[in-house]
């Protein structure tokens, strides 16, 4: 058995109209295609007793129980590898439920398809599942096997905590997406951005874009925070700040018993230590607190309870009492059971999991126990409460009980000025006082901190009182009422004329003032300018343009290969286009019919939000039936008014967009807006190249239903042009001496035709064409290519093409003079495998007024070459 690729989709995908977050396993299951799981000696009952929580699984039968069932009729390995997947991550306190296990043309080879919480856990447990399948089928050990899953579970749940977003940054992307706004995690920390482009904020944990970091710099400094707060009337204890260990005696005697020492510098409690009675606990102290800070505070500990009130925009939000771990004697039982059995909590987990966190007995535990006259092995005394941490932190095993209904109004004015004073958006203010319901000044309470980014952990879920949603303050800080989080998003898919509707989409929306961020198969553009040169039409180039902070709409170019690898790069989108569906990449990632690729291409108008619009070409049957898809408004366009299914749209009283009488024409149910002839439309060169009158129609319905005006429409749609600046290996002429070369980028046999068909109205009476085979193509589609290219072109000039995808060049050579011996015209052909040498060549002995043809697989590169030889052309003339 062995897995032979494993993807992670983030987006909306192939897979599943709702699941965004999936593992998909190529697995080859080898021998055991031949032994289902009823086959396999004892798998079943090796597998309840290793996995019973299997028991909740319905699987088809749809209730508990269910796949045990499949499990005894027999299934095969994959399926059983997807539910194991499941549950390992449910064990480790990720529940997930979808999975789904399809077989490939391939005998033996399945996809096995499971929903994931965290990737990197999701990719873990696929390798283990498949483990832990071999494990129970050649019969392993049962005990060694339950070591092992445990062992996996544990490591599972470390990941997780690693890679996982903490509480506060949690529930902050939480709230965002219950309103509807998106996030893109910008790190593997907590560096997250809240909306697209123009309207985003971006958010550290809980630092927010509007954080002061003058602010954050004053509370960071424990004197500095003091000295202000101090000066300003606001109580705070008596402290000094020192260097060098041999102040800390003198210091010590002009603070008084107890005392505190923590780093000057530091935050969350780090370093800090509290309730200081002795010069030996104190020396211990100091060198904890040096190594987070050269500067050490040494302050009057006062006394109370510890109190942490949170202020968002000014305006106290929750306050909780912070308590540090500890355990209650009941006289019988020693500290470490005790201990044992607070873990045993429901409410403690690993790390973040739960409410509370484990208590662990570390350094700083045994040095409480042993001040307090105890060892782990003491049993300590009915009712006796006994601390285990110095400080009260929810990380370290505290609890924390929510008394914001307790606050004093007095309380409330304070802590929100302080706040002020710091100049901070989110504070977290630290409050020593025997309880708030008094004011301080009352009870001999003070102020002995300010944390900028302050934890949340202990408002959203105290171990007592009422959770606090203090995530919604913060959002409706950064997004008040009505204001925009989301830009426009356009997605153009289908399999040719994507990168010129949308080089024609974004030409139309900055016409009308609009900041585009665009991809393509050439680059990502911001505005005019190249961001990033390349084959840019999947997610990663997609969250490029959404994370910029200039750009108010978005147009992405998708591609088959972004959406079967990775999904969308956005959650939904406002405009979703399909030009076509035809054969191109057959026969890659299991997509092997034009059935299964126009499933692949409707992902994009499935990821139409409900408010937006999917633009369908009428006149393909594969595209039009994804009207049945989609959430959103649809609308056609279609070279044809008398189309059935523009006539049906109409007679709804729909919107189309159609060519008739040579207009380019918006139908609004019965009513005709003709928007321009398209003998002013550069693109379509007189309305002979009908396959960019296809992508005109569907730019203009794009941009009309967006609510581009119409004066906008005509002026993008006669002002954009085919050449190399505009649209680059489209349709690009250039005259060279006595030739005429036209660069294009058809590299499929649909897209030749739609070049051929073009070129058969043009008057040139000598066609050349310098064409490659690309490696990841059926070979009968390249011999197709080979046959339309001799069909229409008196001369072939065969080159090495840039992409072989692991082939020969001679395979793919020999493969498109197979089908030029298919044609019943015999053009010439000749091999060059260069590029650059085939274009000069096909230039220098073209004939006066004949049309050479490049066939792009990498468009730039044929511009240069062209650009090359007409340079080299002009200067021979001008010596002459």
């Amino acid at each position: 058995m062995e897995i032979l690729e494993t993807r992670t989709l983030r987006g909306p995908n192939y897979w599943s109209g709702y699941w965004k977050k999936l593992i998909i396993m190529r697995l080859d299951i080898g021998d055991y295609e031949e032994k289902p799981t009823n086959l396999i000696q004892g798998f079943y009952e090796r597998m309840v007793e290793v996995i019973p929580t299997l028991h909740s699984h319905g699987c088809s039968y749809g209730e508990d129980g269910g796949f045990l069932k499949r499990v005894q009729e027999g299934t095969w390995a994959g399926h059983a590898i997807e539910h194991f997947a499941l549950e390992l991550q449910t064990l480790a306190g990720m529940d997930t439920g979808y999975g789904r296990t399809r077989e490939t043309d391939e005998k033996g080879i399945y996809n096995v398809v499971f929903s994931y919480v965290e990737e990197e856990v999701g990719r873990y447990a696929g390798r283990h599942a498949v483990q832990l399948w071999l494990d129970l089928a050649e019969g392993k050990d049962l005990n060694e096997i339950k070591e092992g899953l445990a062992n996996s579970i544990q490591e599972m749940r470390e990941i997780r905590d690693e890679v996982r977003f903490g509480p506060s940054t949690g529930s902050l992307v939480e709230e965002a997406e219950n309103r509807d706004i998106p996030y893109i995690r910008l790190n593997d920390q907590s560096l997250v951005q809240l909306g697209y482009g123009v309207h985003q904020k971006r958010i550290q944990a809980t630092t927010t874009v509007n954080t002061n970091m003058i602010a954050v710099d004053i509370a960071g400094n424990k004197h500095a925070t003091k000295k202000l707060l101090g000066d300003m009337g606001v109580p705070v204890p008596k402290g000094y700040r020192i260097r060098d260990v041999e102040e800390l005696e003198s210091t010590i005697s002009n603070v008084g018993y107890p005392f505190v020492i923590k780093p000057l510098d530091g935050n969350h409690g780090k370093g800090a230590t509290v309730g200081i009675t002795t010069l030996e606990d104190a020396l211990t102290a100091f060198e904890k607190a040096k190594e987070y800070s050269r500067w050490i505070i040494v302050e009057k500990q006062l006394i109370g309870s510890d109190f942490r009130a949170l202020v968002v925009n000014n305006r106290l939000i929750a306050v909780a009492e912070r308590i540090p771990a500890h355990v209650v004697g009941d006289g019988k039982s020693s500290i470490q059971a005790l201990i044992d059995k607070e873990n045993e909590d429901p409410r403690r987990g690993y790390g973040h999991e739960n409410v509370l966190t484990q208590i662990d007995i570390d350094g700083q535990t045994m040095r409480c126990i042993h001040n307090a006259g105890y060892e782990l092995d003491s049993v300590l005394e009915k009712g006796k409460i006994l601390h285990l941490k110095t400080t009260a932190n929810i990380s370290t095993g505290g609890t924390a009980i929510d008394c914001t209904d307790e606050v004093h109004p007095e309380n409330v004015f304070l802590f929100e000025r302080i706040a002020r004073i710091i100049g901070l958006d989110v504070a977290g203010v630290d409050v020593i006082a025997p309880n708030v319901s008094e004011p301080l000044h009352e009870n001999g309470g003070g102020i002995i901190e300010v944390n900028a980014a302050p934890g949340f952990r202990m408002h959203l879920s105290p171990s007592e009182g009422i959770g606090r949603n203090v995530a919604e303050y913060v959002i409706d800080m950064l997004f008040p009422p009505g204001a925009p989080a989301r830009i426009p998003i356009f997605s153009i898919t289908g399999t040719n004329g994507k990168t010129t509707t949308t080089r024609l989409i974004s030409h139309i929306l900055k016409n009308s003032g609009r900041t585009v961020g665009f991809t393509t198969t050439d680059g990502t553009y911001i505005g005019n300018q190249q961001i990033v040169a390349g084959d840019n039409t999947g997610p990663v180039s997609a969250q490029l343009v959404l994370k910029d902070p200039t750009v108010d709409v978005a147009v992405l170019e998708t591609a088959r290969g972004g959406i079967i690898r990775s999904g969308l790069g956005f959650d939904y989108c406002d405009v979703g286009v399909v030009l076509n569906v035809a054969a191109d990449h057959l026969g890659l990632k299991d997509v092997n019919t034009l059935e299964d690729l126009a499933r692949v291409k409707s992902v994009v108008p499935r990821a139409v939000s409900s408010k937006g619009y999917a633009v369908l070409n009428a006149e393909d049957d594969l595209v039009y039936k994804m009207r049945e898809l989609t959430d959103g408004h649809v609308v056609l366009f279609s070279m044809d008014e008398n189309n059935k299914n523009i006539q049906r749209q109409a007679k709804r009283g729909r919107i189309s967009c159609v060519y008739e009488n040579n207009y380019v024409t918006i139908l609004k149910g019965k009513w005709k807006v003709r928007v321009e002839r398209v003998q002013n439309i550069p693109l379509t060169y007189d309305g002979r190249a009908e396959f960019m009158v296809q992508n005109v129609l569907a730019a203009t319905l794009a941009c009309f239903v967006h609510g581009v005006s119409l004066e906008d429409l005509r002026v993008g749609l006669t002002t954009f042009n085919a050449g190399t600046a505009q649209t680059p290996g489209r349709l690009n002429f250039v005259e060279v001496g006595d030739v005429t070369v036209l660069m294009d980028y058809a590299h499929n046999p649909a897209g030749l035709r739609g070049l051929t068909d073009f070129i058969s109205k043009l008057p040139n009476k000598y066609r050349t064409v310098v064409i490659n085979g690309t490696g990841d193509r059926r070979d009968d589609d390249i011999r197709e290519f080979g046959k339309i290219a001799a069909d229409s072109f008196d001369r072939i000039v065969i080159r090495t093409g840039n992409y072989l995808r692991g082939r020969e060049p001679e395979e793919l050579h020999k493969l498109l003079q197979e089908g030029i011996a298919q044609s019943e015209h015999e053009p010439q052909v000749r091999i060059i495998p260069d590029g650059r040498d085939a274009i000069h060549h096909a230039i220098k002995h073209g004939r006066k007024g004949e049309l050479v043809v490049t066939l792009a697989d990498l468009v730039p590169k044929d511009i240069s070459y062209v650009q090359e030889y007409r340079d080299m052309l002009s200067e021979k003339m001008a010596d002459q």
